[in-house]
């Protein structure tokens, strides 16, 4: 009943993939969507070092069969070529690549019979990644949280995937099953649902971060590039007091760590209510997609007239 091209190659139950997140995506997230049916997935610069990303890939291949992805950043990353060695050496099921050339990446992955999926917010650099033989493509639609595009999702997904012959995944702005019916109907294979895991117990998030997520609505969001220098999205009232110790940064140093400090978010915070475990996410997101999925209405196509 959930079966789609993403769900067929990936071997999942349901098509929602965690997305990974900086500073948030753990071993425990991980391995609870694993254990719901959907495939959690954490950066390999959430470690400090490459051992200890080797030790939490373990960590997760321990406790749980279910497959997972891990996110490399390809731009700028001295760690790039250790920690794609671990993902070769572990069999890692998926690797998802942002910013930069996929290219040597997905041919090694390919040689380990890897799959990678390449972030994208256009066509120009989703044909790219398809090109250097992506298996499929994550559309970061404006309203994803972090460094989202500025398309949005009802073009952007149904857009790349009338040109592309690669599967796509859409992100941005889904947090229920609501929007991962709509994510289908698009033509997506799957949904990419970051912010409603930051709510959740397996979090390792502060509990102001969590607390504010539950509280906020899509007004609160804010699309800037004051924190890294390219637009993203963050919870106002973080980036708000980002930019007061800027101001009042005298002898001592007040300003905020960016990243740690500054919380990202994106517009489906307006459909987080609670905080629960991943697994009741993932859950609750099947058992609404389903009720949507039975509840749409049913028009007759009109006769052709001769």
């Amino acid at each position: 009943m959930h079966d789609t091209a993403i769900t067929r190659m990936l071997g999942i139950r349901y098509p929602i993939l965690g997305a990974p997140m900086f500073l948030i995506s753990n071993v425990e997230m991980v391995v609870a969507m694993g254990e719901a049916g959907a495939l959690g997935a954490f950066p390999a610069l959430n470690l400090r070092t490459t051992d200890q990303f080797r030790e939490a890939v373990r960590a997760i291949k321990a406790r749980t069969s279910a497959p997972f992805g891990v996110n490399l950043i390809l731009l700028g990353n001295e760690r790039l070529e250790a920690d794609l060695a671990v993902c070769l050496e572990e069999r890692v099921p998926l690797i998802i690549t942002s910013l930069g050339n996929p290219a040597p990446v997905i041919q090694a992955a390919h040689e380990h019979g890897l799959k990678v999926f390449c972030d994208v917010t256009n066509l120009k650099h989703a044909l790219k990644c398809q090109q250097a033989g992506a298996d499929a493509v994550i559309a970061v639609a404006s309203g994803a949280g972090g460094h989202a595009g500025v398309i949005s999702p009802f073009v952007l997904v149904p857009h790349l995937q009338q040109h592309l012959s690669i599967p796509v995944v859409a992100a941005g702005g889904i947090s229920d099953g609501r929007g991962v019916a709509a994510a289908l109907a698009l033509g997506a294979g799957a949904a990419y649902v970051g912010t409603r895991f930051i709510a959740t117990s397996e979090s390792p998030a502060p509990e102001g971060y969590k607390q504010l997520i539950v509280e906020s609505t899509a007004e609160d969001i804010e699309y800037s590039p004051e924190v890294s220098g390219h637009p993203a999205n963050f919870l106002r009232p973080s980036l708000e007091a980002f930019r007061a110790s800027k101001e009042n940064q005298t002898g001592a140093p007040l300003r905020p760590s960016a990243w740690r400090d500054v919380w990202s978010a994106g517009h489906g915070v307006s459909l987080v209510s609670d905080i629960v475990g991943c697994r009741e996410v993932v859950e609750r997101m099947m058992t609404e997609y389903e009720a949507i999925r039975a509840g749409l209405p049913r028009f007759e196509a009109a006769a052709v007239q001769s």
